[in-house]
């Protein structure tokens, strides 16, 4: 009787002797990254031979085999690290000996089971027993111009052969205990490959004596998450930071060393939990061709004997030169059968191979990382949460009112410039204002290091109001030359927008003008903006209290136009 590898794995660990639990390896130290996997370490002490048994989802195998280290701080060894494999389940069913893997229907599987001694109760004969000669398909008249196709599978006994219509048969009984305790562990292999429960890894460690030893591996993890508030004030404000970490683990973080790292490193899973063939060339086997038979025609005339001799050679090398026919038929079937790329098909090894692993192939972009140690222990229940403090310190901030045609053509947001004076790298996320002591709005950051600036807008400011106008501008000639029939005349070209500002607030208000930046446009006043992007000048003007005032923004550019000049006739 067979087992499939996936059940002998399973009862290996099951009867496996001496094995601790994994409460004798606590999970002291979690490092969450911000790419999405987590780092869990293990730590404790193992009595010479003994192995510990971890358990983890099946989904999570692939990460485990990819990262696992194991360390004997203590001058053991490390043993092999052992778990159940998992086949594909195409092939496992197709190592029973009843193949159900394309689900078929009962007169396709009696079908298959041709030759084997069964049961069968039918609702007009009762229980027939006798071995399956195969299955057809019969036409039936039912009235003047109807017929009925329905299948029917023959049996033979003792009693002669007798067929039954599949649609008659109540049950079907295998008479052979193997054949019929494989069709059951085919069911139950696929019963368990929509299992999704624990599977076990063996750590084995040899030594004497008691000995400090560690495991650790990488785990899919939720992102870790950042939230900010923000209580603004004019030169310095105060910066709180929180971490959201979920614990989605089977396992208690308990007293956990708990580390938060920003940035992205690459992280990518591979499946190499399942087995991989690899698709070899069939390639049929070679055979010699057999001799044939010859009929010799008689010589018209005998030669003598110089001329035979001095025509040898001749002869021998012509067959040389031309083999025979059965020869040739031989060589000329070993070139057909060639796999193309040459010996053993090693192009289609390899793609194959590649493609399975590429398919389960997925990639991320690398970014600078940053490390938050959390000082104290962290305690999270498995598929628990938390918030927890990062940063709460004064950083530096300008209020300023910042104006983008693209968002708001009318009036310009609430905003503040926050330098980054934490010394820490903050991560991406929401900010809640409070200005005044009251909620003022919500804006979002980017990622931004140690004394970077950024810009962050929070609410519309309705008591200001800016109108910008473009003026147009002039285009001035500046050079004009002819080469070879070609006239190249150089122009320059301006163009002005003029902002008018109209400020209504009893305070003086810092505006901020977003203006796109143009390819190939050449910024010319104001000469130094306060701050260039990839994208966007931006320009800074004061806009006093109850007043109205306007600010211009120039741009030029340089361009050649080319003319096709006649030439003149001699």
């Amino acid at each position: 009787m067979r087992l499939s590898p996936l059940l002998i794995g399973v009862v290996i660990m099951a009867t496996a002797a001496g094995a601790a639990s994994a409460a004798d390896l606590p999970l002291n130290h979690v490092v969450l990254y911000s790419s999405g996997v987590g780092f869990f370490q293990h730590s404790g002490m193992v009595h010479d031979d003994e192995t510990v048994e971890l358990s983890f989802r099946a989904e999570q195998i692939n990460d485990i085999l990819k990262s696992m280290v194991l360390q004997d701080l203590s001058g053991g060894t490390i043993g092999p690290v052992t778990y159940a494999p998992r086949d594909p389940l195409e092939r496992t069913l197709r190592s029973f000996a009843v193949d159900i893997a394309d689900e078929p229907s009962l007169g396709d599987l009696l079908s298959r089971l041709r030759g084997a001694d069964v049961a069968i109760t039918s609702t007009s004969s009762g229980e027939i027993r006798g071995t399956i000669l195969g299955t057809e398909w019969q036409e039936k008249s039912v009235g003047e111009d109807s017929v009925v196709e329905f299948e029917v599978v023959n049996i033979v006994n003792d009693a002669g052969m007798m067929q039954i219509p599949i649609w008659h048969i109540k049950d079907a009984k295998l008479l052979d205990p193997e054949l019929s305790g494989d069709l059951r562990k085919a069911l139950a292999a696929i019963a368990a490959n929509r299992d999704v429960s624990k599977r076990g890894v063996e750590l084995h460690f040899t030594g004497a004596g008691a000995r400090q030893v560690s495991v650790g591996y990488l785990l899919e993890t939720p992102v870790w998450k950042t939230t900010y508030r923000l209580v603004a004030d004019q030169g310095e404000s105060f910066l709180q930071g929180w971490a959201i970490v979920e614990n989605t683990t089977d396992t208690d973080w308990e007293d956990v060393n708990l580390a938060l790292v920003s940035g992205r490193p690459v992280s990518f899973t591979q499946d190499l939990y399942q087995p991989i063939y690899v698709q070899r060339p069939d390639v049929p086997v070679q055979t010699q061709v057999a001799a044939r038979p010859k009929i010799y025609g008689s010589a018209l005339e005998e030669a003598d004997e110089g001329e035979m001799m001095a025509d040898q050679p001749r002869r021998s090398m012509a067959r040389m030169a031309a083999p025979s026919a059965p020869a040739a038929e031989l060589a000329a079937g070993v070139v057909g059968m060639a796999v193309p790329g040459g010996y053993g098909g090693g192009a289609i090894a390899a793609d194959a191979l590649s493609a399975g692993v590429a398919a389960a192939a997925a990639g991320e972009e690398v970014g600078e990382m940053f490390h938050y140690a959390i000082n104290q222990p962290i305690t999270i229940g498995r598929q628990g949460s938390a918030m927890i403090p990062i940063v709460n310190q004064p950083v530096e901030t300008d209020k300023l009112s910042i104006y983008s045609p693209g968002s708001n053509s009318k009036h310009p947001m609430h905003g503040l410039r926050l330098t980054n004076t934490t010394g820490l790298a903050l991560m991406a996320g929401a900010i809640t204002v409070f200005d005044g002591g009251a909620y003022a709005g919500d804006a979002l950051v980017d990622d931004f290091g140690p004394g970077d600036e950024r810009l962050i807008s929070y609410a519309i400011d309705t008591a200001v109001e800016v109108a910008p106008e473009a003026k147009g501008g002039n285009q001035i000639r500046e050079s004009i030359k002819v080469v070879n029939g070609v006239l190249i005349a150089k122009t320059t070209q301006t163009m002005q927008v003029e902002y008018t500002i109209k400020n209504s607030a009893e305070e003086t208000r810092t505006v901020l003008i977003e203006h796109p930046r143009r390819s190939g446009w050449e910024l010319i006043e104001p000469k130094d903006p306060a701050e260039t992007t990839r994208d966007l000048y931006r320009g800074e003007d004061g806009a006093a209290s109850r007043r109205a005032h306007r600010a211009d923004l120039r741009e030029r550019r340089s361009r050649r136009l080319l003319h096709a000049v006649a030439r003149a006739a001699r």
